[in-house]
């Protein structure tokens, strides 16, 4: 809520002014205060308006008074003005009419006279003129009748004049109402504007100033500040020459267009320079420059690269996801969380299938790095040129191809980091000499480019192959892999893994049941001896592969034997049993069987190899009639 004051010199003005706010749509909104002074009183008077509105003089005498106050003068209208010398004709008689106001009242009527007025003369009053002299003028050019304001009509009745105050209509206050609350928000706006435009000059994270057309201050920012190593006070309107002369070559007068991407030295500290001059009809009439600092360019550069690729940057698992109580499995895991309190490069030993990565993601979730990134990337998913370009990254134009902007490698997405090369045994000898220079120098080299860039990063590296053996045979080099088999992490294979197994398949099973909106799977006592007998050489993918074909395909709540063997993917089911039942004591192995052949006694003992009598004997032996 914002308020009106009104001047108002006279009483039947207050009057009018009151009804105009008690029926104006907005008076809830509008707090008014109606001050029943003269030009005389205003200069002792204290005033609490927002925006101030008065008539004639008086709105003039304010302007000169408060150069700073929003004032709004209730027009004269025609209509007032009209009504006014038709009263005073009536009540005076005249031959000629001498209307005295401010240049906003006289606009326009010159020689207003009808067939019911006399000839009106016209005559132009400011804040500081002297009413008497202007009224004698009047008189002597023939007026008889002083049509004006309070002020003036006050006068000339005392100079014995015959005098009409022009009264100001309802209408006349109501516009002038709303023009002070059509006014008020606009600078609330404004001032909002000019408030967002501060904000964003002040809070930017680079510094810009601003000069005028005679090339002086006119805006610093406390980021220029800075880099100028000034405060704002003691650059004000001095010349940017004086101040800083680096920033005022070239001159932004003979700049045409935005001068971007110049490199400087300033206080210091290495900034990029853009000078944009700001031109009016060919003229230069201001201009704004820009420093950024090129470690926060450098900084923001390497954020944006993290963020597009957000989803190669996180490790999603940790220590506590894994599954297995095993022995073997649990002195795997026991060696690697105590690898993770130390910095040193990790080599991961294991079959396909084995959770390498799952690994190598918790050991950097469980170490220092752990709140920089994670970048994994697989050496034998790619081409030997893009693989090199993916690690290392490259400069515009370094090949055919190449972005013109550049790009930046793993290894420096990695900074702080840590970086997973799975399958390392499939790099090339060429990549593998530039691996062992990151690890040795902990630094790298872009495509193309002829500068270092350091890097602080944790490699951790897997295989599924013996590396000792390809260094042998010289397809990996040695002294790459004793920098990379420092410390040396063996994950068993499943089949290794005993109980696991079976905990790993109720697990799975019950994963993909809520995930498919099935009933919960149950598997029957004799499918156990086949699934911790099978071999299971794709390891966990191996098996959580199965577990979902089982979720998908198998509508019965209890998986058998046989659906086990059915979903393992081989049209050769008897190959499937022997291989399920291979291993497995005899009387296991009956059970197996007998399930896989819905307990049919003639087709187990064909695929037993054994008549049916030797059959029933086995059977009998073992309780299985």
């Amino acid at each position: 809520m914002f308020t009106i004051e009104f001047i108002a010199p006279y009483k039947n003005l207050v009057a009018t002014v009151e009804t105009a706010f008690a029926e104006h749509p907005k008076r809830e909104e509008i707090k008014h205060v109606v001050n029943f002074k003269g030009v005389p009183e205003i200069r002792r008077s204290t005033l609490v308006g927002d925006i101030f509105i008065a008539r004639g003089l008086t709105a003039s005498y304010l302007n000169q008074l408060w150069k700073d106050a929003t004032v709004i003068e209730v027009p004269m209208s025609g209509y007032d003005i009209l009504r006014a010398m038709s009263e005073g004709v009536r009540l005076h008689g005249s031959k000629s009419i001498a209307l005295i106001a401010t240049s906003n009242a006289i606009y326009g009527v010159d020689n207003f006279s009808t067939i019911f007025l006399p000839p009106v003369a016209t005559y132009e009053i400011g804040p500081l003129d002297e009413v008497e002299p202007i009224i004698r003028k009047a008189v002597s050019d023939g007026a008889d009748l002083i049509i004006g304001g309070n002020s003036v009509t006050i006068k000339a009745k005392a100079m014995g004049l015959c005098a009409q105050r022009i009264e100001v209509g309802k209408e006349s206050v109501r516009q002038a109402i709303d023009e002070a609350w059509r006014l008020w928000h606009s600078n609330i706006e404004e001032r909002v504007r000019v408030q967002r435009l501060n904000a964003l000059v002040e809070h930017v994270h680079e510094g810009i100033i601003a000069i005028d057309q005679d090339k002086r201050i006119t805006i610093c920012n406390q980021f220029a500040e800075r880099l100028l190593n000034n405060q704002a006070q003691e650059i004000f309107d001095r010349p940017l020459s004086e101040i800083a002369p680096s920033l005022a070559e070239p001159d932004l007068l003979q700049l045409q267009q935005p001068g971007l991407g110049d490199y400087l030295e300033i206080q210091g500290n290495q900034v990029v320079v853009n000078r944009v001059p700001i031109i009016v009809d060919g003229k230069f009439q201001a201009g704004i420059i820009t420093l950024q600092e090129v470690s926060q360019i450098q900084k923001i550069e390497t954020r944006i690269r993290r963020e597009a690729h957000q989803k190669g940057l996180v490790a999603s698992y940790d220590f506590s996801m894994m599954l297995g109580e095993s022995k073997a499995f649990c002195a795997s895991k026991r060696l690697a969380l105590s690898y993770a309190n130390v910095s040193s490069s990790v080599m991961i030993v294991g079959e396909t299938g084995t959770g390498k990565e799952l690994f190598a993601q918790s050991i950097h979730r469980s170490s220092q790095r752990s709140g920089g990134p994670f970048v994994a990337v697989n050496c034998a998913a790619l081409p030997e040129s893009l693989l090199e370009s993916e690690l290392f990254g490259y400069v515009g134009g370094a090949f055919t191809g190449a972005s013109k902007n550049g790009k930046m490698g793993l290894f420096e997405l990695a900074h702080t980091g840590t970086i997973f090369l799975d399958e390392i045994s499939e790099m090339s000898l060429h990549l593998q000499g530039r691996l062992l220079r990151v690890i040795e120098e902990r630094e790298i080299m872009r495509i193309g480019h002829d500068t270092v860039i350091p890097v602080d990063i944790r490699i951790i590296a897997a295989t599924n192959r013996n590396l000792e053996t390809l260094v042998d045979q010289g397809l990996f080099r040695k002294d790459l892999f004793y920098r990379l088999d420092v410390l040396r992490l063996n994950i068993p294979p499943l089949r290794k893994r005993g109980e696991d197994v079976l905990l790993l398949t109720k697990h799975f099973l019950r994963q993909f049941d809520e995930a498919n909106g099935k009933k919960r799977h149950m598997l029957d006592p004799e499918v156990l001896p086949i699934l911790l007998n099978l071999p299971w050489e794709g390891n966990i993918r191996h098996l959580r592969n199965v577990c979902e074909r089982l979720s998908v395909v198998i509508c019965e709540t209890v998986i058998t034997a046989k659906d086990i063997l059915a979903c393992l993917g081989s049209s050769d089911e008897e190959k499937q049993v022997h291989l399920c039942a291979e291993g497995l004591d005899e009387k296991d192995r009956l059970i197996a069987i007998l399930g896989q052949t819905n307990n049919n006694k003639k087709e187990a003992a064909r695929l037993l190899g054994i008549d049916r009598s030797t059959l029933y004997r086995k059977l009998q032996k073992y309780g299985l009639m």
